[in-house]
């Protein structure tokens, strides 16, 4: 069994030789594997895509995270992006003051100037070997992105028409964008919600605003691909609700108890998580890591539905070895 068909056997709730392995190695630390600013990649394709399979190559994960390029006007939905220093891209400006500006939402072509080319890059380097997972923004999270997040959550109260009204008309990109992918020829799809988070808006909030739109595409989406729901933070308080999106797996954050969610979850969803990418990869030593590493592993990996996996993004400053000692634990402890 290679890594792509260990990774897809656990989307389809069937048993793999050994726990996956997929940390959530993006654009954010891949570009330091090839020695170039992560700011250079995002606005370079041929960059990103070169860190993104060097990345894989050295530390031999069972899948990689594929994201589109910048392409030459940088923007979210017509929102102007900065990148700067080794950060990831920012929303600058933000475009949507009331409904009278949702005419203003300008749908994103993925195609267009070379946005795509880092994403067929790697599925062509993968030549399923590996598996490749495309990154795509929920309709809320593209929703708040445009309208500002304080402001987005201050119309929960004082004018839930318009945020209704506003992830409906977002709600094409985060299609496009996936559909671009799906064409691209990854294996799954990651649907990014992390604003929708109960760290950050009231479970009762999620379910009224983010769950409805979330489960709709998921639904569309899932009828081609396998599609991974990404919740950032804490997400115990709606675990129950986004098993019911149609998610083939929930990845989640290092505030989430794994073996609560197992109990939660297990045998309708699967769990990718939730190696904290912080206190852990970034910060602790070999020895935190393998610890991290078994306890997620007897926590979640019985009777499988688990892929071993960060919690979120691993930090640009996070040591090569603790990555490496990732894999290493993953399946060293990973055997059924």
């Amino acid at each position: 069994m290679n890594s792509r068909e260990r990774f897809l056997a656990v989307l389809a709730g069937e048993m793999p030789d050994r726990v996956p392995i997929v940390p959530v190695v993006d654009g954010f630390f891949a570009p330091k594997v090839i020695g170039r600013a992560n700011d250079d990649c995002f606005a370079d394709g041929a960059c990103l895509a070169e860190a993104l399979t060097a990345a894989q190559l050295k530390f031999a994960y069972d899948g990689a995270v594929a994201e589109m390029g910048l392409g030459p006007d940088p923007n979210v939905l017509g929102c102007p992006v900065e990148i700067e220093g080794n950060d990831v891209p920012l929303v600058v400006e933000t475009i949507v003051g009331g409904r009278e500006d949702l005419e203003k939402l300008a749908m994103p072509d993925p195609w267009a100037g070379g946005k795509m080319e880092p994403v067929q890059r790697l599925v062509e380097a993968a030549a399923g070997g590996y598996a490749v997972l495309g990154s795509v923004r929920s309709p809320f999270e593209y929703a708040a992105t445009v309208r500002g997040l304080i402001e987005f959550m201050t119309d929960f109260y004082r004018d839930p028409g318009l945020v209704r009204d506003l992830i409906e008309a977002v709600r094409p990109a985060t299609m496009a964008v996936g559909r671009a992918f799906i064409k691209a020829g990854v294996d799954a799809l990651v649907v990014k919600d992390s604003f929708a988070s109960s760290s950050m808006i009231s479970p009762e909030h999620y379910r009224e605003f983010a769950f409805p739109s979330g489960r709709e595409a998921i639904a569309e989406l899932a009828e081609e691909i396998p599609v991974i729901l990404h919740i950032c933070r804490n997400s115990m308080p709606i675990l129950k609700d986004m098993a019911r999106t149609g998610a083939a797996a929930l990845e989640i954050d290092s505030p989430v108890d794994l073996a609560a969610a197992k109990s939660a979850v297990g045998g309708k969803v699967a769990l990718k998580g939730n190696i904290d990418a912080v206190s852990v990869i970034e910060k602790g030593g070999i020895a935190a890591v393998e610890a991290a590493v078994k306890a997620a592993i007897g926590a979640a990996g019985k009777g499988g539905g688990f892929i071993l996996s960060s919690g979120d993004s691993i930090p640009l400053s996070a040591p090569e070895e603790n990555i490496a000692a990732l894999v290493e634990y993953g399946r060293k402890y990973g055997s059924y």
